[in-house]
């Protein structure tokens, strides 16, 4: 048997090894842009031949993949942190940054839900806030016009890029959660798990609400003008602002030696507005897809 050969044995039999080793095109990342990239793969590959495997096991899970050599192109719903660009820059491990689509950060709760038309931050940051654990633990604790039901909070787990984002912007405590907070590895299962539960709230991605619409709505957010909803026109003109985030995918530029990789990621950005729609995003602009395609085929 040969060493390749014993080494797949080994991952299926024992889970030693990523799925990711021998592929031509290796990548790792965030699970907000599982749709998305997953739709381009699928579509690339009925006409190239290039072996592209694909984990989305979170953001930083897709960054400690780049910086140790395990991934070429890590899908990431937030930049990289300090921290994670100081570990690449120990192992010399160069990347390009490349936006490729808007997004929102949605708070949604159940349809039957007929309280919560809408929060301000401050309510948000009562609700998510660790100190509130086993202080605010009913809806009206949050406004006194609300149901006494009980609070049922549900969250992305702290390897998401999206509970890094949200708690960064909503609790100024990046990735801390509060203690009773009920965690999922995905986005579709935390839309299941509120559409089945009248008195729980979360956050997902605008895009996970395209792809599993589910028995929940969007809570307007009051950022101090209002309440808004988030959507497209609210993304682009700002409005939703302190929850419109940009979602990246970062290239090893080692990896861009490898023709399979920059054919791929030049197909993913030339088709950047496509898949991004598609995926229930906001594109940027076509000049930027135009920007992303040069430095990838300058490695720059």
């Amino acid at each position: 048997m040969s060493l390749r050969s014993l080494s797949a044995t080994l991952f299926s039999v024992f889970g030693l090894m990523s799925t990711l080793a021998y592929a031509d095109v290796r990548i790792s990342g965030s699970d907000t842009e599982e749709n998305l990239i997953t739709t381009a793969i699928m579509q690339y590959q009925r006409g190239s031949k290039s072996d592209i495997k694909a984990e989305f096991k979170g953001t930083s899970i897709g960054f400690k993949d780049l910086c140790k050599g395990a991934a070429d192109i890590v899908p990431a719903s937030n930049k990289i942190q300090a921290d994670q660009a100081k570990a690449c820059a120990d192992k010399k491990i160069s990347y390009l940054e490349l936006p490729i689509a808007y997004d929102a950060v949605v708070v949604i709760v159940n349809k039957s839900n007929n309280w919560a038309n809408d929060l301000t931050m401050a309510e948000l940051k009562s609700i998510f806030h660790p100190e509130s654990f086993s202080k605010i633990t009913h809806w009206n604790q949050v406004r006194m016009a609300y149901s006494d039901a009980p609070l049922k909070i549900v969250s992305p787990d702290t390897k998401s890029g999206t509970t890094m984002f949200f708690t960064e912007r909503v609790n100024a405590m990046r990735g801390f959660l509060r203690g009773d907070t009920t965690i999922f590895s995905d986005h579709g299962k935390i839309i299941d798990a509120i559409s089945e539960d009248i008195n729980a709230i979360g956050f997902v991605s605008l895009g996970a609400l395209v792809e599993r619409k589910g028995n929940v709505r969007p809570v307007p957010i009051n950022f101090g003008k209002g309440a808004v909803i988030p959507d497209t026109s609210s993304v682009l003109s700002e409005a939703y602002g302190p929850l419109t985030r940009l979602l990246y995918v970062y290239i090893a530029q080692s990896a861009l030696t490898k023709p399979e990789v920059t054919a791929f990621a030049s197909y993913l950005f030339e088709n950047g507005d496509r898949y991004a729609r598609f995926s229930g995003f906001v594109p940027l602009t076509a000049a930027s897809y135009i920007n992303d395609v040069r430095r990838i085929k300058t490695g720059q």
